[in-house]
């Protein structure tokens, strides 16, 4: 079942971008269907009020019709920022610039807030609730809990991801489109996590208990471009055997691509990643490749390290093949809690930092072609590790 004729008469009858309503009724009705289904979106931008949600879903494919073309693009972000300490049971805040926000919404202060059950330490925010806005001054319907300090962030805890994966979905393709995550000069630095993102694919799991139903499985992104995300570009959680390949992915202030919890078996491939916090993370992901993608003048470019606590994670991972160049911090970045990876057949030049930096226990390390480090190729902060040249 293809659904590209629609898109074309609406691309007919109007000039205009179609709103975010109109691609998810597509989608749902793509979805519908049991035997495989396409959704073809055709050239504009098109600006999203809201995540374009992919739920329970089987043998769908979305696609842009030209990947430069057809852009699918978050608003500019809601935030503000605190001009003055606010005080636990403040009920006004005062602010030297806001954008974006209305009444209702709730609000989102990077500043220390309750204690969190899983780490034991403060979470890194605490959240209110406008009620209204009178010039730089937001009116809060009831006292805040805890308390902030000048310059605090705020931000909408519910900001819009371009894609949401979830539900017992299996067999999904996105392709040819540009997702942009709207970030523009002059936005404060935001790093959005799982809000914010390209694309954010989350099967069921918790910290504690690990996958706590059926992973997302066979979730392949191929030739998009993703860019100016305040979020991660592409994010997977708790998914299986998910493709990513011959992407371009820049400018992200969060990773560019992130295997996080519990993904296993997936690959990163022939990407190309400019310009991000970090090229790639591994974080308690396992059997994944990453081979054949190139990083520039990212912050570091690829991060391997452990959050929980289970059994068998974080290891026989690959990084292969890969090419980086000026990376700002360390190329490549194996941290505490992992095991039995391999690094082999990197090409690493002019790293602000080190070349590849080794924590952990039993990695392999060969072949690698290293050169212009500021600090060393290799530098071994822990554990015992087989390394060649």
């Amino acid at each position: 079942m293809i659904f590209r004729l629609f898109f074309y008469l609406l691309a007919i009858q109007s000039a205009s971008a179609l709103t975010a309503d109109e691609l998810q009724n597509f989608i749902n009705e793509a979805i519908k269907s049991e035997k495989g289904s396409e959704v073809v979106i055709p050239p504009g931008r098109h600006v999203l009020d809201h995540s374009l949600v992919i739920q329970n879903a089987k043998k769908l494919h979305v696609a842009g019709l030209d990947a430069e073309q057809t852009i699918l693009q978050l608003p500019p972000l809601a935030f503000a920022e605190l001009s003055e300490p606010a005080k636990a049971g403040d009920i006004l805040l005062r602010v030297r610039r806001h954008q974006s926000f209305k009444p209702g919404m709730r609000l989102h202060l990077e500043a220390d807030g309750a204690v969190d059950d899983f780490t034991q330490k403060p979470k890194p925010y605490h959240l209110a609730t406008l009620s209204k806005i009178e010039g730089n001054t937001l009116h809060l319907v009831k006292p805040l809990d805890f308390p902030a300090p000048a310059g605090t962030l705020i931000r909408d805890p519910d900001a819009a991801n371009i894609f949401e994966i979830r539900g017992t979905t299996s067999e999904v393709r996105i392709s040819k489109l540009t997702l942009d995550g709207g970030r523009v000069a002059g936005d404060p630095p935001v790093r959005g996590h799982v809000q914010l993102c390209g694309i954010l694919a989350q099967g069921p799991y918790s910290y504690e208990k690990g996958p706590t139903g059926p992973l997302i499985k066979n979730l392949h992104i191929e030739r998009c471009f993703i860019q100016n995300c305040h979020g991660r570009g592409i994010a997977l959680y708790a998914c299986e055997e998910a493709l990513i390949e011959n992407c371009t992915i820049r400018d992200t202030s969060d990773e560019a691509i992130d295997f996080d919890h519990f993904t296993t078996g997936s690959i990163a491939r022939h990407n190309h990643i400019a310009r991000s916090l970090v090229g790639v993370e591994l974080n308690d992901a396992s059997a994944c490749l990453v081979e054949q993608n190139d990083f520039l003048a990212c912050q570091t470019g690829i991060h391997l390290w452990r959050w929980c606590k289970q059994p068998g994670l974080n290891e026989t991972n690959v990084i292969s093949g890969n090419q980086f160049e000026q990376t700002r911090g360390n190329a490549i970045q194996i941290a505490s809690g992992t095991a039995k990876n391999t690094v082999t057949g990197n090409v690493i030049s002019t790293s602000g930092k080190n070349g590849i930096v080794l924590s952990g226990e039993k990695q392999v390390v060969k072949g690698n072609a290293i050169s212009g480090s500021t600090l060393k190729d290799i530098a071994v902060q822990a554990g015992t590790h087989d390394i060649m040249p």
